[in-house]
Parts: C-alpha cells; sequence; structure tokens
C-alpha cells in the first residue's frame, strides 16, 4: 500500500503513539494492511527516514514482498510489491548498505539514501518479514531503539492475525490487549498517560466504560481519568468502593457483579496496579459480556503494562518540572550575568530561588574584609548575619567538600537564629577562582525540609552567582576605571588629533608641491580637527597693501556658498589687528568693532551668538599668512584650548605652506626658462597647419624636452623633437646646445638620415660623460605629402589618416651622443589631405596611472577619435587626456607637436 510521508507531529512521542495507534487499529477490526501502515508511518517518523518498508512473508513462503511503504507517491509505487527471498534476509539487523539483498540495494540507489537500518522479523523462530529504514544521514542511537520497537509492533501485528495472514481480528482480544499494553508501556507523553490508558483499555477490552483510580497519600482511591462515561456522569460511589476491594485483594484482576455499578452496567473487571498498587484500572461492562479466563489474564498483563507507565509517566513528569526548574532559574541568572549589574543579579536571583524553592526566607552574604556583608535578601531581620557566618564557618572547616550544608538546628547561635526567626539552614558558599567571596543560604520553615532536588540545585546555581557576583565586580571597577582613563586620554586625543592634522598636511605638500593644494588641506584639516565650522587663509599681496584669501573650507557642504559669499573677502594689511598679527604673532578675537574695522560682514552674525579669532601661520622668520576659524554655533563657541590648538596647528603648517610658496616661485622661474628655448611662433606654410603644446611637469627641476621647426623652401617643414636626459640647469644647456645643432645643421644636412649622423657627431664631442639626447627628425612636404623621417632612440611618430587609422612610423637608431659613426635609416609616408603625423616625447606614452602606463594603443585611439580636430587642438586633446590618465598631475613634461595637411 502506498503511504505518503506522514505530516503530523514529530519526535519519538509522536511515533510512539502511532505505534499505540496500530493496537488500537487492530483491536478496532482493522484489516492487516492498515495495520502494517500504522507501523510504517511511525517508525518513518521516529527513526527520521525518508523511506519506511514493512515486507511480510507470502503464503507461498518462499519470499517476503512490501505490504507497506512510508516514501513519497512516487517512489512507493516503484516499491509497493518488490520482493525479496527469505534466503537473502540477514539472520541480525544490519545498517550497511553494501550488505543488504539486492533489491533494498535498488531501493537505497532510487531514494538517493546512504544509510540504512534492516531489521528481520520472527515469530517461532521463523523469519515472517522485515522493516528497512532509509535515508540519507547516518542514524543514531535513538533511531536504531525505534527501528526495534517497531518491528516488534509488526511481529504482534503478525501474531494476532497469523503469519502471513489478512482477516479480521480474532474474537479473543488477547493479541491486542498485549499490542496495546507494550505500546503503552513503550512511552507515552507523561502528561497525557492517564488518558491514553483509559481509552486504550476501553478500545481494546471492549469494556462500555474505563476508569483510572489512583492511590493518595492517605490510602483513598481518587478518579484521575474516565473513559465512556455518559453526560451528565453518573454517581461512582459504588465503583469507587467495588475498586477498593479489588485494591484489597489477591488477584490480578476482581470480577463482580456487585449491584453498586452504574445500572449500564453490570460487570467490573478491576486490575491493581503494580506492587505496590498505585491505583486501580476499573473496566465496567454491559450484562453478558463478562470476560472469560483468557481475556482476564490478557487483562492482568495489561494491568502490569499500565503500571509501569504510570510510573513512567510520573517520572517523567517530575523530571520534566526539575528540568524546567532549572533551565528557568539558570536562564534568569544567565540574563542578569548578561547585564554586569551587581545589585541586579543579586536579587533576580534572590527572587527567583524564593519562588521556585517556595521559601519565604533566605539571602546572599558576600565577604568583605573578611566578614559577610548582606548583598540581597529577603524575608530577613535580627542578626541573621550571624547564623550565616556561623554556617561559613562549618562549611570551610568541619562540613568542608560537601555540596551544601543542611542544618535542622543552627548550633553555636541559637540565640541569634531565634530572634532572626530562622529554624533551619541549607546553604552553599560562592566560590570563585579558588576564593571563598560569599554564601548563598536559604531558611526553611519549621516542617519544611527541601526535597533533596531541591538542595541539589543550590550547588550549581550557586557557582554561576559566584562568577556572575565576580564579573559583575569586575565590570564596575573596569568601568570606573574607564572612567579615570578616559579623562586622563582626553588630552592624549587631542594631542593625536593635532598629530594627524599635521600629517595630513605634510602629506599633502608631498604629494602635490602645490600651495593651493596644500592651503586648502590645512583649512580642511584644521575644520575636521578642531570640529570648527569654517577656516579661511589670507595671504599678503606683492606690495603688501592686503590680505587676500586663498583657500577656505565650510564643514557643511550646505552653506559653503553662503559662508564663502561672507568670508572669503580681502582685508586691508595696514589695519591695526592685522599689523599686530604679523608683527607680535599674537592671534585675536574677532568682535563686531575688529570685524567692521576689517571690512568683513561679520559683525550681524557676531551678535547671534557666532564667534571667530584669528591666528597667525609664521616661520622662524616672518609671519606668511592668517588663519582665522569659526563656530556657527552659539551655544558652543571657540574656546582658548581651540585657538591653543589652531596656533599650533597653524605653527606646523607654516614649513609646508612656505616650502609650496618657494617652490611655486621655482616653478615659475623654471618654466619660464623651459619656454624661452621653444619656439615662439609657427612656420606659415600652405597646405599645412602646426599646433603644439609644451606642458611642464610638477618637478621644480627644469626638463629636457625642446622642439623647433625650420623652412627647407620648396614647401618642405623640418621638424625636429629631442629629449635631453636629467633635469635642471645642465639639461637646460644641453637644450640650448640641441636647438643650436638643429638651427645649424638642418639647412645643411635637410635629409632625416644625414642630419641625425651629422647631429650625432656634434653631440658626441660637446654633450658629457653619460649623458645623451633621444631625437626625431621629421620633414613634411606641403606639396606632395610626402613624409620622411630618422630617430635616434624616440617614440616613433604617428601618421593619422583621414579613415581614422592611425600607422607608426618607425623611424629608429642609436641615441645621440652613445658612440660616432653613426648611421639612421631614413623611412617615408604618404600624408594625405586631412591627415596628421604626431611627434610626442615619452612622458606621453610613460605616464602612469596605478601602475599602468599610458601607452600607444591609448594614444592610438585617441588621435582616431579626435582626428577631425585642427591641429593645436588635436595636440591639446592628447596632453589632456594624458594628464586626465595620471591623475591631475604629470610625472615629466609632455611635449606634442601636430602637423595637418589641408
Amino acid at each position: 500500500m502506498v503511504v505518503e510521508p506522514d505530516q503530523r507531529r514529530q519526535g519519538p512521542a509522536a511515533a510512539l503513539e502511532a505505534l499505540a495507534d496500530a493496537g488500537v487499529a487492530v483491536a478496532a477490526g482493522a484489516t492487516l494492511t492498515d495495520a502494517l501502515v500504522l507501523v510504517a508511518e511511525a517508525a518513518a517518523r521516529a527513526g527520521g527516514a525518508e523511506v519506511c518498508v514493512v515486507r511480510v512473508l507470502d503464503p507461498a513462503g518462499g519470499t517476503l514482498s512490501a505490504r507497506a511503504v512510508a516514501a513519497s507517491a512516487a517512489l512507493a509505487a516503484e516499491l509497493e510489491g518488490t520482493r525479496i527471498a527469505v534466503g537473502e534476509l540477514p539472520a541480525e539487523p544490519i545498517d550497511d548498505v553494501a550488505a543488504a539483498p539486492a533489491a533494498v540495494r535498488r531501493a537505497a540507489a532510487r531514494a538517493g539514501a546512504r544509510s540504512l537500518l534492516l531489521v528481520p522479523v520472527s515469530l517461532a523462530r521463523r523469519t515472517v518479514a522485515s522493516v528497512e529504514l532509509l535515508r540519507s544521514r547516518p542514524f543514531g542511537i535513538d533511531e536504531r531503539r525505534s527501528a526495534l520497537l517497531a518491528a516488534g509492533q509488526v511481529a504482534l501485528v503478525l501474531r494476532a492475525y497469523g503469519v502471513g495472514g489478512a482477516g479480521e481480528l480474532p474474537s479473543i482480544a488477547i493479541p491486542a490487549l498485549e499490542l496495546a499494553g507494550e505500546a503503552l508501556a513503550a512511552g507515552s507523553d507523561g502528561s497525557r498517560t492517564r488518558d491514553e490508558l483509559t481509552r486504550l483499555a476501553a478500545a481494546v477490552s471492549g469494556a462500555a466504560i474505563a476508569l483510572l483510580w489512583e492511590r493518595t497519600a492517605g490510602d483513598e482511591l481518587v478518579l484521575v481519568s474516565s473513559h465512556g462515561l455518559p453526560e451528565p456522569p453518573p454517581k461512582l460511589g459504588g465503583a469507587r468502593v467495588v475498586a477498593a476491594r479489588a485494591l484489597a485483594g489477591l488477584g490480578p484482576v476482581d470480577v463482580t457483579t456487585d449491584g453498586l455499578l452504574p445500572p449500564e452496567t453490570a460487570v467490573s473487571a478491576a486490575l491493581p496496579l503494580g506492587r505496590p498498587a498505585v491505583g486501580v484500572l476499573q473496566l465496567l461492562f454491559p450484562a453478558g459480556t463478562a470476560p472469560g479466563e483468557p481475556e482476564l489474564a490478557a487483562l492482568g498483563t495489561f494491568g502490569v503494562r499500565a503500571a509501569h507507565a504510570l510510573r513512567a509517566g510520573a517520572r517523567g513528569e517530575e523530571l520534566a518540572s526539575e528540568l524546567e526548574r532549572t533551565r528557568t532559574l539558570l536562564a534568569v541568572v544567565g540574563q542578569a550575568t548578561a547585564e554586569l549589574s551587581l545589585a541586579h543579579t543579586l536579587e533576580t536571583a534572590v527572587e527567583r530561588i524564593a519562588e521556585l524553592l517556595g521559601v519565604g526566607q533566605l539571602a546572599v552574604y558576600l565577604r568583605q574584609e573578611g566578614r559577610l556583608v548582606p548583598a540581597a535578601g529577603r524575608g530577613l531581620t535580627g542578626p541573621h548575619v550571624r547564623v550565616a557566618e556561623r554556617v561559613l564557618e562549618l562549611a570551610l572547616g568541619p562540613l568542608r567538600g560537601r555540596d551544601a550544608v543542611v542544618l535542622d538546628e543552627p548550633s553555636g547561635v541559637e540565640e541569634a537564629a531565634a530572634e532572626a526567626g530562622i529554624e533551619a539552614v541549607v546553604a552553599v558558599p560562592l566560590i570563585a577562582a579558588e576564593e571563598t567571596i560569599g554564601l548563598l543560604a536559604v531558611y526553611p520553615e519549621a516542617g519544611r525540609r527541601l526535597t533533596e532536588n531541591d538542595v541539589a540545585l543550590l550547588a550549581p546555581l550557586a557557582g554561576q552567582l559566584a562568577v556572575a557576583v565576580q564579573n559583575a565586580q569586575l565590570h564596575e571597577q573596569a568601568k570606573e576605571l574607564g572612567e579615570e582613563l578616559e579623562e586622563a586620554l582626553a588630552s592624549e586625543r587631542q594631542a593625536a588629533r593635532q598629530l594627524g592634522a599635521l600629517y595630513e598636511i605634510s602629506r599633502s605638500f608631498a604629494q602635490s608641491l602645490s600651495l593651493d593644494a596644500t592651503l586648502e588641506a590645512v583649512t580642511r584639516t584644521v575644520v575636521e580637527v578642531l570640529d570648527a565650522d569654517a577656516a579661511v587663509i589670507r595671504m599678503p599681496d606683492a606690495r603688501r597693501e592686503q590680505l587676500l584669501p586663498r583657500a577656505i573650507h565650510v564643514a557643511d557642504p550646505n552653506l559653503a556658498e553662503a559662508a564663502r559669499a561672507i568670508l572669503y573677502r580681502p582685508q586691508p594689511f595696514g589695519s591695526q589687528p592685522i599689523q599686530r598679527l604679523f608683527r607680535e604673532r599674537v592671534p585675536f578675537r574677532l568682535d563686531e568693532p575688529t570685524a567692521s574695522q576689517l571690512g568683513i560682514l561679520l559683525a550681524p552674525f557676531l551678535a547671534r551668538g557666532w564667534t571667530a579669532a584669528v591666528v597667525p601661520i609664521a616661520t622662524p622668520a616672518e609671519v606668511i599668512a592668517s588663519l582665522s576659524i569659526l563656530s556657527f554655533r552659539p551655544g558652543e563657541p571657540l574656546t582658548e584650548e581651540t585657538v591653543a590648538a589652531a596656533l599650533a596647528i597653524a605653527g606646523q603648517a607654516a614649513l609646508a605652506i612656505d616650502n609650496a610658496r618657494l617652490y611655486q616661485q621655482q616653478k615659475e622661474f623654471a618654466d619660464t626658462m623651459q619656454r624661452s628655448l621653444l619656439p615662439r611662433s609657427h612656420p606659415q606654410i600652405a597646405g599645412l597647419d602646426v599646433g603644439d603644446v609644451y606642458e611642464s611637469a610638477a618637478r621644480v627641476d627644469v626638463g629636457g624636452d625642446v622642439y623647433d621647426f625650420l623652412e627647407l623652401g620648396d614647401e618642405r617643414l623640418a621638424l625636429v623633437l629631442g629629449d635631453v636626459t636629467g633635469h635642471g640647469i645642465e639639461a637646460t644647456a644641453d637644450m640650448a646646445m640641441a636647438k643650436f645643432v638643429f638651427r645649424s645643421l638642418a639647412r645643411e644636412h635637410p635629409d632625416p638620415g644625414d642630419f641625425l649622423a651629422s647631429a650625432n657627431e656634434v653631440v658626441v664631442g660637446e654633450i658629457a660623460p653619460g649623458k645623451f639626447i633621444t631625437m626625431v627628425y621629421v620633414t613634411v612636404d606641403a606639396k606632395s605629402g610626402r613624409v620622411a623621417a630618422a630617430g635616434a632612440g624616440h617614440p616613433p611618430p604617428r601618421i593619422v589618416l583621414p579613415d581614422g587609422r592611425v600607422e607608426s612610423l618607425d623611424a629608429r637608431g642609436l641615441i645621440l651622443g652613445i658612440d660616432v659613426d653613426q648611421q639612421y635609416e631614413e623611412v617615408t609616408a604618404e600624408l594625405p589631405p586631412g591627415g596628421a603625423v604626431v611627434v610626442y616625447t615619452d612622458g606621453v606614452i610613460e605616464a602612469r596611472s596605478d601602475g599602468r602606463l599610458y601607452g600607444t594603443e591609448r594614444l592610438d585611439a585617441l588621435l582616431s577619435a579626435q582626428r577631425e580636430l585642427p591641429a593645436k587642438e588635436l595636440a591639446q586633446a592628447v596632453v589632456a587626456d594624458c594628464r586626465a590618465f595620471a591623475g591631475g598631475e604629470l610625472a615629466d613634461d609632455c611635449a606634442v607637436v601636430v602637423i595637418k595637411r589641408s
């Protein structure tokens, strides 16, 4: 029969209920197949299996066929009816798929299962069935036990019907009673054991009513569960009398027809449950249905199982209650510990212990300087501390080693105990890191003794409390120390922020060597480090008539534009506050009169609570600038500490600003020298458009890039572009020499190869050892479009054609100045109208970004995309793209010359 995986409650209790239901189904007249289906479902749930197959011996006796399959519908349809030979079945349970019969291995492969539990089922030493559990993960011990139990249930079902038979339930319900008893004793849910017992007993025995009486401490019988009672229920006093007589009898079952029974019943079968009996199960039958001797024997066996179930259920409830108490208490302690509050931890623990143990007096004591001090308690007055100290002496002395000290009468401190109302003591020392730090003491009332479980619970609880107390104490000490350290480190944090500001300023200077970038870095860092709202730097103009704003930073971007309109204004250099600032280097506060004197529009805002100060930015030699800092927040004015910190930062920043200023002056001088060697005008040749761009690097030293033009006559233009090694004054002299060589030799040696050979002879004799010059020489015929070129170690020119193709004019040869008697090959190309020849220095293609070179591929792509531009604009586009690639600043000089044929 196909069985879909059961979606009901999972777990051992649910599976055992299903096994019990299988027994009830047998008793109720279910067929063999129906009972096996219930067992298969229960086995699958209990074992956590994806597949459960129950096979039963065929009538012929040679094979076992699948009679019940718990699996998905598709898989169950495949497995139902499959067979294995009886001889293939192992004699003992196995869990190895490889050792299983072939049909079982195929089922495992089809289900994708790697784990197996196969349990054979025997009756009268003959194999009659098997139970197979399959799943993907390994089975545990609990699952193995469930499989064995399921196999036992299959055996009971088969015995009830006859091996391999399939018929109706026999008239005598003896096997069903045994089956129900086994299922009940296997472990029904403890909280439902009583109801399950009466329900099963009535259903299997055929009784009209089932009553369960339990024995109280006073030997009275109390009805705790019933099944089948009509509404409204009849009076059961007579039935109780009959049950009590049965309890006093010696036989396992007492059958009577006493007239004390309810009117709808005539026969009472009472089963004392256990020895000594915990209660009586009373079954009431209608007239003419009294059980016979075999049934009475089966009922006796059922009673034994029922007594076991009741005791197991009661024990389970007790353990569950203890477990819940322990779990709840430890959870509360854990929560209190997590909060790291000593007072909260102890108060919470005391309240929960009192609630769980049902005591009104208890306390937690902590040791301070060798004595106990009450830290938290409940219901205590008088000298209870003296009692606690005596108990702790005993715990650390004569009673040392015990989990808990239990005193029915506090000896040695009787008077103090009587005054405090203490009659008994149960106490556990609090020990942390092998040190006794306190005591947990419970004071039960007279006649109220704690159970062994209660006392056992106090020991681990005291351990938890000891750790919690120690952690809370350490936390509070650490908190106090942290507050002290926080105050002590406040000045260190300020110093660290100032050091960070100085690092930021130095890093900016080292990266850019730009005066503007350095000034911006100073204002930004001052605002961030000092928590100011704005900062402005002003520097004197060339004639020292005004202080001109050079950099501003506003913390709030939404206020930046408005603040700039107010603050970014010049100030008269001759005003008294500015003169004093530059002469005496003394900061001053900006008030309304001073702001008006300086001609800035701050007076209305200062009246509304803004604060501002101006500090000098000075080197040891001079004051080079002023730094204004402002707070826009009336409730947070600039303090004297803030102004002092600004003055310290300004003093350190002065060196970077002065160096940047000096660098800018030197850079302007170097650029002037460099550009003096470059051509001041372009030759005007019909049919040729000439454009050039030179941009110096961010370094101060003069670079070595040089280029020049010369008209050769016959509408031909000569272009030379070179790069001299090194920088500085020596490079400038070599550039001048290269320009002189070009001017003096080009007319006598107009052909590129001849020119470079002659130029090399001059350079070898004139240039210093270890120096050299790379050079490319190009001639362009405006009329024919013929381009001729020769190169001496220089990047080859690019020919840009009107259709977008870019070709390399590979003019190669030895660098000038290395060796004499060199020959240079001349290469030629045709330049159609609209085409261009582009000559450049290595500063273009060797520009870097994150370790990547600009390269000729990127250059060619740009030239192709921008080929329609005039010569000048195309040269500018190359340099702009190169600068953008390098992140805004060039590491080397870049020179680009474009000759375009119209």
